[in-house]
């Protein structure tokens, strides 16, 4: 009897029963509910009309809002990697009054934060699927911006703006021949890669190369151009376009998202990436092929 109790209490951990909307949704495995998430990315049409009639100073808040709620995910999902505890333990951290209310994304969050014996894989697809949300509407915001700031131009606004977020943002990369033999890294998963084992690799933030290598007893990020070399120091390393990064990227890297990726370094110079991008991150697929992960990764053939 004591073994079918704990068969029935795990069949109900991997099955999550939540309110959306209104509206009860029963999923059965993480894969449908990341299915489900995935149709809550774009920017609703209504609210890219509201950007449309912003002037530059309010896009500018409503972009620093969205950073500020990247960030705030981003604490949690480190915390829980740093310290070892559960997701559900820092789900109170998440700071959901300022969660943008596009797609029922606040009551998605607060419904897996209150919810009972449910599965912490699906508490970290929905923090995964959020900052995809969140960096495409930023995008859109970028899109406004940027129409704003070009002098003659006859493009309405909102076309800019559909322009950059209605669109399929892998799908630009799938007829560069550069990525052909590369694999993206799972979104928002830890991938391990031994130093010492490989001490330089290629790695491709959006489709722009770098190499990651062991310099004696530092490691590098270096730009493949004869670019800048940026070292890495021994912990977490934040590497994008926004200022808030440790490394800060050149702004000129337009397919390389604000926060893109995550390099953590240890002692013995082990490094674990983990991408947090819309873009994607992308390395040869025997690097992927000794992690072991349940996420299925996008590779370019």
């Amino acid at each position: 009897m004591s073994t079918l109790k704990h068969i029935v209490a795990a069949i109900g951990r991997r099955t999550l029963k939540i309110q959306i909307g209104g509206v009860n949704k029963v999923f059965v495995s993480q894969e449908e509910f990341a299915r489900f998430l995935s149709t809550r990315l774009t920017v609703p049409g209504y609210r890219l009309e509201e950007f449309a009639q912003l002037d530059e100073r309010a896009l500018q808040r409503e972009a620093r809002k969205m950073l500020q709620a990247h960030q705030n995910v981003m604490d949690v999902m480190v915390s829980a990697r740093e310290s070892g505890e559960p997701v559900a333990n820092l789900w109170r951290r998440l700071d959901i009054s300022k969660v943008p209310d596009d797609h029922d994304w606040p009551s998605i969050l607060f419904t897996l934060g209150n919810a009972e014996h449910i599965a912490e894989n699906y508490q970290r697809e929905a923090l995964a699927q959020y900052l995809r949300f969140l960096e495409t509407r930023r995008d859109a915001l970028d899109g406004f911006r940027q129409h704003q700031e070009r002098s003659g131009s006859n493009e309405p606004p909102l076309t800019a703006a559909l322009r950059r977020t209605g669109k399929d943002e892998i799908s630009a990369l799938s007829g560069d021949v550069l990525l052909e033999k590369y694999s993206r890294l799972p979104h928002c998963h830890i991938v391990e890669v031994d130093m010492q084992e490989k001490p330089d690799i290629t790695v491709f933030l959006g489709t722009t190369r770098y190499r990651l290598a062991k310099r004696g007893e530092a490691v590098v990020l270096k730009e493949s151009k004869a670019g800048s070399a940026y070292p890495l120091k021994v912990g977490r390393n934040s590497i994008g376009r926004s200022s808030q990064c440790d490394i800060q990227l050149d702004h000129g890297h337009t397919d390389v998202s604000r926060q893109h990726l995550i390099v953590e370094i240890s002692e013995n110079r082990r490094v674990n990436l983990m991408d947090v991008s819309s873009r994607g991150t992308y390395v040869r697929p025997e690097l992927l092929a000794s992690n072991h992960s349940d996420t299925v990764t996008e590779q370019h053939q």
